[in-house]
């Protein structure tokens, strides 16, 4: 096999980030050379759905001037804290708050829409994880909750709404990232569970996506001991084993990122994107710097060329990969873009959808008597900044949401560290907003505990990350989860707080030693 054909076997199965708002050099390079499968946009690539149109046209265009299929474009578009386009509309969570499967295939559908405009044919999403370990560091609220059947329910509903629109979803993190208790950026999380408690729980989402005709998956970095000490990625016996022959899925299977410590640190980029394509994988998403970019592409040239890669088995890939474009409809590279009033319109849809999700989801855990809505009088509320909340002063604040709301509120902040001074000789309500991904630390946890003494049954607690830090603060009477902290969701929580709307959404998972799973208070 010659190097130029060797090149262009493995190219396409390797998908590739960069930084800036313009295509680099680098990734120019490897289209025209390699003809790479596609690139995956992040943040540092994206500014407005306008400007993300102009770059996938010009990946597009650099893809057409090197004689190569066009370029998968994907970004990790779940909604919530995780999106790539500045859509604002609320995460998984949420959804599972509000139980609406007509919700959220909307949100798909609006979602599929936005990404086609802006020439991103591949969705890295929904997110198929059970949230089932309060103490997930990485999932939580990107999960639509801890029942598997919601979580099939509504993550079905959001690939359809997703495939309406031409937009392909790719299910993750299979086989289940929900029961982790470490960070796979970080550390190899290994999952214990008997095959009985994965298939009821763990697969349950990923297989009925499957038989709904789901396109694309998305492995986890997660060691399943029912079937290996390793990842799930590098797993045969799960990817090529039970996805492939047992339940005879033939869609395409995208590695999560080769860069990520549960694999990286495990056996090196390389050697995983090597054990990866043996074990049944079909894109190798190659995230990073150069360094780790040409560590795959070496890596994966030598086991070809030895002979541990066959030829049949890439073009397995390839296959798969070719089947994927065609159903997408990949636009003519000449299309243009959607033009003004379009484009005003699908905001405005997707505006009004966010208001809808949020109304319906926003929970009030728990209220103590008189203090929803809120009594007259002054209200402070007290936003804990820094660490993974906003920083001081970054963005709207429940407090403007409920002056917008004609109710008289003050603002605060804590950075971290910071200690909660009693507010002496404040009057009226203090509402004090957390915000945590997993675990609360331990700075929020004593500002709650410190707040509950010096203003009793006067706090409100609202939490705008994990809904599960209200386990730590359970002598507060009034708690409301607002499930992320979008302004959409801000507004909803202020217009509970002050007797605009009523309460709606409920748990979508328990909270350890206070209420179980679809509790809330509904008025």
């Amino acid at each position: 096999m010659s190097l130029i054909a060797a090149e262009r076997l493995v190219g396409p199965l390797v998908m590739v980030d960069f930084s800036g708002r313009c295509p680099s050099q680098r990734v120019a390079d490897l289209i025209a050379r390699r003809h790479l499968g596609g690139v995956v946009l992040f943040d540092k690539n994206i500014e407005s759905t306008a400007q993300a149109a102009s770059l996938c046209a010009e990946l597009q265009e650099l893809a057409r001037r090197a004689g190569a299929p066009p370029l998968l474009i994907a970004v990790d578009q779940e909604g919530g804290a995780v999106e790539r386009l500045p859509l604002g509309l609320p995460g998984a969570m949420a959804l599972g708050a509000t139980g609406s499967a007509a919700l959220a295939e909307e949100a798909g559908r609006l979602v599929g829409r936005a990404l086609r405009a802006a020439g991103c044919p591949v969705n890295f999403a929904p997110v198929l994880d059970v949230n089932s370990n309060p103490g997930n560091p990485i999932i939580g609220v990107r999960s639509f909750g801890e029942d598997a059947g919601l979580v099939a329910r509504l993550g079905c509903a959001f690939a359809r709404g997703l495939r309406q629109a031409g937009v392909a979803a790719t299910g993750k993190h299979f086989p289940g990232h929900g029961d982790a208790d470490r960070d796979s950026h970080l550390d190899l999380p290994v999952v214990g569970h008997p095959l009985e408690r994965l298939e009821a729980v763990e697969f349950l989402p990923f297989r009925r996506a499957i038989r709904e005709g789901l396109p694309a998956l998305m492995t986890a970095h997660v060691a399943f001991t029912a079937f290996s000490s390793l990842p799930a990625t590098l797993c045969p016996p799960l990817l090529e084993g039970m996805l492939r022959r047992e339940w005879r899925f033939d869609g395409v299977v995208f590695t999560d990122s080769l860069s990520m410590a549960a694999v990286r640190d495990q056996v090196g980029a390389g050697t995983a994107a090597v054990l990866a394509l043996l074990a049944g994988a079909d894109v190798l998403l190659a995230l990073g710097e150069a360094e780790l970019q040409e560590e795959v592409f070496t890596a994966v040239d030598r086991a070809v060329a030895e002979g541990v890669l066959s030829t049949s088995r890439l073009l397995q890939s390839h296959r798969r990969l070719q089947r994927l474009r065609a159903d997408l409809s990949l636009p003519d590279r000449s299309e243009r873009g959607p033009g003004a009033e379009h484009a005003g319109a699908e905001e405005a849809a997707v505006r009004a959808l966010a208001e809808e999700i949020a109304a319906a989801a926003v929970t009030l855990v728990r209220c103590a008597p008189g203090r929803v809505p809120l009594p007259d009088g002054p209200v402070l509320v007290v936003t804990a900044a820094g660490e993974a909340a906003p920083a001081v002063g970054a963005g709207p604040t429940l407090g403007e949401m409920l002056r917008a709301l004609h109710r008289p509120a003050r603002d605060g902040w804590l950075r971290p560290g910071q200690p909660w001074d009693g507010a002496p000789g404040e009057q009226g309500t203090v509402i004090l907003v957390t915000y945590s991904r997993g675990n609360p630390s331990s700075w929020q946890v004593e500002l709650v505990r410190r707040a509950q003494q010096t203003h009793r049954d006067r706090l409100v607690l609202v939490a705008t990350g994990t809904p599960y830090d209200l386990a730590a603060t359970p002598a507060v009477s009034t708690c409301l989860a607002t499930y992320g902290r979008e302004p959409v969701l801000l507004r909803a929580a202020a217009r509970i707080l002050a007797g605009a709307s009523p309460p709606r959404g409920r748990l979508p998972v328990a909270i350890p030693g206070l209420h179980p799973a679809g509790s809330g208070v509904v008025w």
